[in-house]
């Protein structure tokens, strides 16, 4: 018997770690994965076409600049998926580079199976990316109970899988820790726009003896950049990418200064107070102002409709602003705690009783017999 064949594309970390652990729970002597991913997933696929460290853009002026490199690789893959002619597509995340690889594999007459996770962020902005998605894609996995009801397409069946934050385990609470975390990005723009923030904040621990060191918990492509960019640091410094240590990490983090995604949903499940910090490019965040339905960026502080996690984002975010938000959490205990008893009442409206990996591995093997 030949063996099934899927193709998987994922271009950024939060979709690399669910590729993973989704391919971790396939059965790879009836299945043969290939496709975009980072070296999480790897080990898993038998040809890679891409690494997600290709992928560094992540406002609308760098993407345009970077669009005949994206346009090359749409037509690479959609070539390469026909020739090989996939059981299933599975697209991760990246709604925009994936929309248009999974239409461009539609209009060549890719007749498969094709699968999204993680729906696009319709109820923040561009809520008419629901029915695009629902005109070339089969089925839509979801990390949100609440996201169903835009996705009601009768031609796009929806699974409600849960969000992977299902397994971050919460710290030990203690009396003393020993980090402040900083988590700069998985992209090296994102990086790079941060670093002089974390810099500033850096010295200021330094400075005035705080008694704390720093922890960064990071990928290995971006090591080396951060790396360069912390030398000049005095404050002890523990750069890290080993992913099975960093529990014992979190559990002696004191707070957490946070690039906005993914990771505050972990940082807040951990149950460590922090500060979510993001910065777009300016015209970038100009020309879309009017166009977001949100007043936040964190999912808790949407579906909560106030400001639970205090955010700097933007053409907010300077060094001023960002020291007084990590005093006012650094000194005060009742902010630390208020927070995480907040998030603690709306976090179960994320966090489901079942594993979203196990949700998704049952259903593609319902697809594929």
């Amino acid at each position: 018997m030949r063996k099934i064949k899927i193709f998987v594309c994922c271009t950024e970390q939060s979709g690399e770690n669910i590729c993973a652990n989704i391919l971790s729970r396939i059965d790879l002597n009836k299945i043969q994965a290939d496709g975009v991913c980072g070296k999480q997933s790897e080990k898993y696929i038998t040809n890679k076409i891409y690494d997600l460290s290709e992928f560094k853009s992540i406002g609308f002026f760098e993407i345009i600049l970077s669009i005949s490199k994206y346009l090359k690789m749409i037509r690479s893959l959609k070539n390469y998926i026909n020739k090989n002619n996939y059981d299933l597509v599975l697209t991760i995340d990246s709604p925009d580079f994936n929309y248009n690889l999974v239409n461009q594999l539609r209009k060549s007459k890719f007749k498969n199976k094709i699968i999204h996770i993680v729906a696009p962020t319709v109820w923040a902005w561009r809520s008419y990316r629901a029915k695009k998605f629902a005109n070339i894609y089969d089925e839509i996995f979801l990390l949100f109970n609440f996201e169903k009801k835009y996705f009601n397409f009768k031609n796009l069946n929806k699974t409600f899988i849960g969000h992977p934050i299902f397994y971050i385990k919460k710290r030990n609470i203690k009396k003393n820790y020993k980090y402040i975390a900083f988590l700069p990005g998985s992209r090296q723009n994102e990086v790079l726009k941060l670093m002089k923030y974390f810099t500033h904040i850096e010295e200021y621990i330094y400075k005035n003896n705080l008694n704390f060191k720093i922890f960064i918990p990071t990928l290995p492509h971006l090591v080396s950049l951060i790396s360069e960019q912390t030398k000049e640091w005095k404050t002890e410094t523990f750069i890290s990418t080993d992913i099975d240590q960093f529990d014992g990490y979190y559990d002696d983090v004191y707070l957490s200064i946070t690039c906005s995604g993914t990771a505050s949903l972990e940082i807040a499940k951990r149950n460590i107070p922090q500060i979510i910090i993001y910065k777009l490019n300016y015209f970038t965040e100009i020309l879309f102002k009017p166009f977001v339905r949100v007043k936040y960026a964190n999912i808790i502080n949407i579906i909560s409709d106030q400001m639970i996690i205090p955010e700097v984002v933007n053409s907010n975010l300077n060094k001023r602003k960002l020291l007084e938000n990590f005093l006012n959490l650094f000194n005060s205990k009742e902010n630390q705690d208020v927070q995480i008893n907040s998030i603690n009442i709306y976090i179960k409206e994320i966090v489901k009783e079942f594993s979203p990996y196990e949700e998704s591995v049952n259903r593609i093997n319902k697809l594929l017999t």
